[in-house]
């Protein structure tokens, strides 16, 4: 078992590993399982045709051809409930038979012997609901006794208060299935009259919002749906099309989630009334009316027909299912240092001007409310470069002591940042991008054209001088993937005002000593803009061309990266010497200046990957008015997570 700091990737040294282990703070199998990121549990339910099951069953993941083991039970017997939860804890809530049940139990990952403990309850007594949520809320929604559209929200902090009231979903529905990642849930399928296959997608920064419908499930279906997945898609399996049971799997691509599921593998069996849950890699699809077999679908090879695993205990229908590692949940290894938290929900900006050593920290899942002011930098700096992986960020250049390189430790964003090495030479409005292991920092005044790579395991040193890009310019704008970094706009000195640029530059990772090699431009030339993306599209928005500053957003397609890119939704003013960072789903821009000297604002802007025609949308400010600020985050960029 390899233990990480983020969700699947870190390297640790001989002596981080020692000093660790010294101090008591390297974790071990058994407190790697002991938090639940290791297990999925099974509860409630009922065989055919008996009275209602309250026993949890846990699979093992690490060992998943095994037959279950029974843990506590829930604190009553139960069947059509629905179940989620955080990296601590699993909340079973609603159920039948009669009279209905708003009860909400929660089960302990680390101590799942006893019978759960009651919570708070649901709002109201529902049958037939799904469940889902991120790290802070779960959302149940839907459930007959009567029909309901309803959605109730846990607040795991607060989870001896009865549920709130949210925005509804679009269609009065039950017995549908539920998954989503950190930043929305989707709830397909169900019964409203007749079999469903309409997707309801919750945002959880604005849950008070009816849920928008989304691209549907590739055919109705309905029967407690089995349903879970990963930080970047959500599969949906089984059912009954109100005819025949069936074995089907459709997945939802979030990145792409206004289209038709896309019908994947199948079931080992056709069976209605499951449930799911899983980790990062596999999903696991358990019970079904007459049924105890457990099926596991690899998400990296979702085509084929799913293995059957190790049974349940015994066999069980409408049963509901959670775990710690489920959905792209955050994961924590107990009794050690915060270092092994991952970050994925945050963003970072530092620098600006007026200068400030503090750093702002947004909260991708409660983007409404005024960003954290959290450690403060070494120097007080402004349009440094920025690049980061899933553990640190580091911000390289910027004014005035222009060579420097500072890095900020997520897992403890408190603290000052910690100065590693130095570029080569001193510059600033460069552009930065990277991938899990390297920072290329490009372009810059003094106006050059040099790149310079910093290693994040050996960041001490001097970063060292890789490929040029096609020309010298300075304001860049940088973004990327896992494989390229894309470097667009930009400008060179000229009299009475300088020269904007079109064109983007790709540096190809694999290949970085090389001149950068031309792609398409930008649709319009500018200089002093800003971009970020995730692994499939950058996002390049604002800065100037002469005088006028832009409010345009550009999105290149990594896949079709000599087109011109498209010009997009634009951001809510125009404005220049704006920060940007963002996640899998948004990408979020902050600070700006627009040409009129003490007109700077703490204005962030956030766009919508899955519907970017539109106007961005303004979410909380930054703590105090800046521009010129550098973002960095552990979930741009197809970091992995």
């Amino acid at each position: 078992m390899v233990y990480q700091r983020s969700v699947l990737q870190n390297i640790f040294s001989l002596e981080d590993v020692y000093l660790l282990q010294e101090l008591k703070d390297w974790p071990t199998l058994s407190s790697y399982n002991s938090v639940g990121m290791g297990y999925g549990y099974f509860g409630g339910g009922r065989p055919t045709p008996d009275t209602p099951f309250s026993t949890i069953d846990r699979i093992d993941y690490t060992n998943d051809t095994a037959t279950a083991s029974v843990r506590g039970s829930l604190s009553v017997a139960r069947q059509s409930l629905a179940a989620t939860g955080n990296q601590f804890y699993g909340y079973f809530g609603g159920g039948s038979p009669s009279p209905y049940k708003s009860t909400v139990d929660r089960v302990d990952y680390s101590n799942d012997t006893p019978t759960a403990s009651t919570k708070g309850p649901l709002l109201n007594a529902r049958a037939g609901r799904a469940a889902t949520g991120n790290n802070s809320f779960g959302y149940f929604a839907g459930g007959t006794g009567p029909t309901i559209s309803s959605v109730d929200r846990i607040d795991y902090s607060n989870d001896t208060a009865t549920a709130s009231p949210k925005g509804p979903l679009t269609v009065a529905r039950y017995v549908l299935g539920a998954t989503g990642n950190n930043n929305f849930g989707y709830f397909g399928g169900g019964f409203s009259g007749a079999a469903d296959s309409t997707v309801d997608r919750i945002d959880y920064s604005n849950d008070t919002a009816t849920a928008s419908p989304r691209g549907p499930l590739s055919k109705v279906r309905y029967g407690l749906l089995g349903a879970t997945g990963n930080v970047n898609f959500g599969y949906f399996a089984g059912g009954t099309d109100g005819i025949a049971n069936q074995s089907g799997i459709d997945r939802i691509d979030y990145s792409n989630d206004t289209a038709t599921a896309s019908p994947r593998g199948i079931l080992s069996a056709a069976r209605g009334y499951l449930s799911a849950t899983g980790n990062g890699q596999f999903g696991y699809f358990g019970g079904g009316v007459t049924i105890s077999t457990v099926d596991r679908v690899d998400f990296s090879n979702d085509t084929a027909t799913t293995p059957a695993r190790g049974p349940l205990s015994v066999a069980r229908y409408s049963l509901a299912a959670a775990s710690a590692a489920a959905n792209g949940l955050s994961q924590y290894a107990p009794n050690s240092p915060e270092q092994y938290i991952t970050s994925t929900d945050y963003g970072y900006f530092a620098g600006g001007i007026p200068y400030r050593n503090y750093m702002n920290r947004i909260q991708y899942s409660n983007d409404t409310v005024t960003a954290s002011p959290k450690g403060i930098t070494r120097r007080n700096f402004t349009y440094a470069g920025s690049a980061g992986n899933s553990d640190y960020g580091w911000f390289a250049g910027g004014s005035p002591d222009l060579t420097p390189v500072e890095r900020i430790d997520y897992y403890n964003d408190t603290a000052t940042t910690s100065y590693r090495g130095s570029l080569n030479d001193g510059r600033y409005t460069l552009a930065a991008t990277g991938n899990i292991s390297y920072g290329w920092f490009g372009g810059g005044y003094p106006f050059t054209s040099r790149v310079e790579r910093i290693e994040y395991s050996n960041d001490t040193v001097t970063a060292s001088v890789r490929g040029p890009l096609t020309q010298s310019k300075y304001g860049v704008g940088g973004a990327g993937n896992q494989s390229y970094g894309y470097y667009g706009g930009g400008a060179t000195p000229s009299s009475p005002t300088p020269t904007p640029h079109s064109t983007v530059d790709r540096i190809d990772f694999s290949n970085d000593t090389g001149t950068a090699s031309p792609k398409g431009s930008l649709s319009v030339a500018r200089w002093v803009l800003q971009g970020t993306g995730n692994a499939n599209y950058g996002w390049f928005g604002g800065g100037r061309t002469g005088a006028p500053y832009l409010s345009i957003v550009d999105r290149i397609d990594y896949s079709n990266d000599t087109a011109t890119a498209s010009p997009k939704g634009p951001l809510t003013s125009a404005k220049g010497y704006i920060g940007a960072t963002g996640s899998n789903n948004y990408g979020y821009y902050a600070g700006e200046y627009a040409g009129v000297v003490g007109a700077q604002t703490s204005d962030i802007d956030r766009i919508d990957y899955s519907n970017d025609t539109v106007t961005a949308s303004p979410r909380g400010p930054l703590v105090a008015t800046t521009y010129g600020t550098a973002g960095v985050s552990a979930a741009e960029y197809g970091l992995p997570q």
